[in-house]
């Protein structure tokens, strides 16, 4: 079903199998597979696909007819962050290569674990 979707997508912002993989950075082939159902996607460039087209992966996949679920979900998740969790998302959002994220991520969990540890806190869990 992904692939149908896909195809539907793709069209329906006039971008040929070429763009989109450019954009996805995909090859053209493995994009053309995923529309004739010969290949799945893994997870993260279905993720990307998702995001690119901003659907959600249920849809992407056929398991819903509700494209802007995924904003929705966006939504009520924010609506229950406090001022400080937006405050370390909005920082967080500046960086946009993923390797660089990781890393970050990674310094960032031994940093606060070491705060707690210092302060005699409790678990970050």
């Amino acid at each position: 079903m992904i692939g149908e979707r896909l195809q539907e997508l793709r069209k329906s912002v006039n971008l040929t199998q070429e763009e989109l993989s450019h954009k996805l950075s995909i090859s053209r082939s493995s994009l053309s597979l995923y529309e004739i159902d010969k290949r799945e996607p893994d997870c993260e460039t279905s993720s990307k696909i998702a995001d690119f087209f901003d659907v959600s992966l249920d849809y992407l996949y056929g398991r819903s007819n509700d494209k802007s679920h995924t904003k929705a979900t966006v939504l009520n998740i924010s609506a229950t962050l406090t001022e400080n969790e937006k405050k370390v998302l909005k920082i967080f959002s500046r960086i946009k290569d993923e390797a660089l994220q990781e890393k970050i991520i990674i310094k960032i969990e031994g940093y606060v674990d070491c705060m707690v540890e210092m302060i005699g806190g409790e678990e970050t869990g």
